[in-house]
């Protein structure tokens, strides 16, 4: 026998009807146009403008400004030809053995620029012995 009250619980329950609810208040989605006055345009413009001369000016002078004053006292090393493929198998092909072609590879100390009066730093350096 069924019981009466899980009967009258489903009839009750049968009764509830789900509310249909009001709609949102619509509101119109748009774009808020961005207001700049002239006067901001015109200074962010001047200041760029600004900008750039200034820059295009500190650049002419500092290109026109790197040649050196002293130009005697400043002695640049001759530039080496960098070693390519090429050049080591022809140094490999023409040298008497594999030693004396990696021997002339090596790096030759560069002949001293420094004149008689005066010292290298990096030869003062070279002979201090520094203990560790």
């Amino acid at each position: 026998m069924p019981d009466l009250d899980d009967e009258r619980f489903e009839s009750y329950l049968k009764q509830f009807r789900p509310l249909v609810l009001d709609a949102l208040p619509a509101r119109e989605i748009r774009r808020v146009p961005r207001r700049r006055s002239a006067l901001t345009i015109w200074v962010v413009g001047g200041a760029a403008a600004a900008i750039v001369g200034v820059v295009s000016v500190r650049t002419i002078h500092h290109r026109v400004g790197t040649e050196p004053k002293h130009s005697d006292s400043i002695l640049m090393p001759a530039p080496t030809p960098g070693l390519t493929i090429r050049g080591a198998n022809a140094l490999l092909a023409t040298a008497p053995s594999y030693k004396a072609a990696m021997n002339e590879l090596a790096f030759h100390p560069q002949s001293s620029s420094v004149p008689k009066d005066k010292q290298s730093a990096l030869a003062v350096l070279g002979k201090e012995k520094i203990k560790l």
